[in-house]
């Protein structure tokens, strides 16, 4: 694993980092310190590029951001390796490289199965999961039929660059509906006593019930939905979103000391 570019300016330090035949693009905010913890953020899609500057904004004050863009991905290469298990693997090589012993892994749609997965592998490197808006852990026609029909007049923040390679979303998407097989998938996750917090928006394009059984399944989670926002609640409400997270980070501290 090498540094292929480093690239300063502005508020952020960006690299290319080097992860087999992959660049994977990665930035951290420049005003990151040793007393903040450090969070990662997986994107969704699969298949668009960094679409979480906005959440980045929100919580940058009391973490320490890492944004990526996943394999295929607005500045990150092609290798045409576009699985579930590789994006978990890639998130750790991330945590690697930075030399971070443990962060937290903020999730969202795709990226937030991305973070709950990645937490079950590598729980000792995990400190907590924020799932936003994620797609659950099943593979159900009528969950389809309804994202689809709700996926009509959704309103998409604005991504650039805002095309979506179908490579890696069809891939991907395969591999998970692979890997949500897995015999032992429930009781691992009925297993995972780290915290998480999972936030849905009231109208979202999924299903409200996933979010409800996976909350009921982690031992150690909070459930928070909000009122008025759909997938994507950096645009209907940042500043609800923010409270959230950030009151949901001083619970834990407060359990800590």
């Amino acid at each position: 694993m090498r540094i292929g570019t480093v690239i300063l300016g502005g508020d952020l330090m960006e690299y290319y980092i080097e992860i087999g035949s992959s660049k994977i693009w990665a930035n951290i905010s420049d005003n990151a310190n040793k007393d903040k913890p450090y969070i990662c953020l997986c994107g969704g899609g699969p298949g668009i590029g960094d679409s979480l500057e906005e959440i980045d904004n929100l919580i940058n004050s009391r973490f320490n951001v890492i944004r990526f863009e996943q394999r295929g991905c607005g500045r990150s290469t092609e290798d045409f390796n576009y699985t579930l298990e590789t994006a978990i693997e890639d998130v750790e090589k991330i945590r690697q490289f930075y030399q971070i012993k443990t962060w937290y892994v903020l999730g969202h749609s795709w990226g937030a199965n991305v973070a709950l997965f990645y937490a079950l592998k590598y729980t000792q490197s995990c400190d907590g999961v924020i799932y936003l808006g994620g797609m659950g852990i099943q593979n159900d026609n009528d969950w389809n039929e309804e994202f689809s029909e709700n996926a009509k007049n959704l309103r998409q923040p604005e991504i650039d660059p805002p095309h979506i390679n179908y490579d890696v979303l069809n891939m991907g998407l395969r591999s998970h509906n692979n890997y949500i097989k897995q015999p032992m998938l429930l009781r691992n996750i009925a297993d995972l006593n780290i915290p998480v917090q999972v936030i849905y928006g009231k109208k979202d394009i999924s299903p409200m019930w996933p979010a409800v059984q996976l909350s009921n399944l982690l031992p150690n989670c909070n459930l928070v939905i909000l009122e008025n926002c759909n997938h994507f609640p950096w645009i209907q409400d940042a500043e609800k979103l923010k409270v959230v997270i950030l009151n949901w980070i001083d619970s834990l501290t407060k359990l800590e000391q």
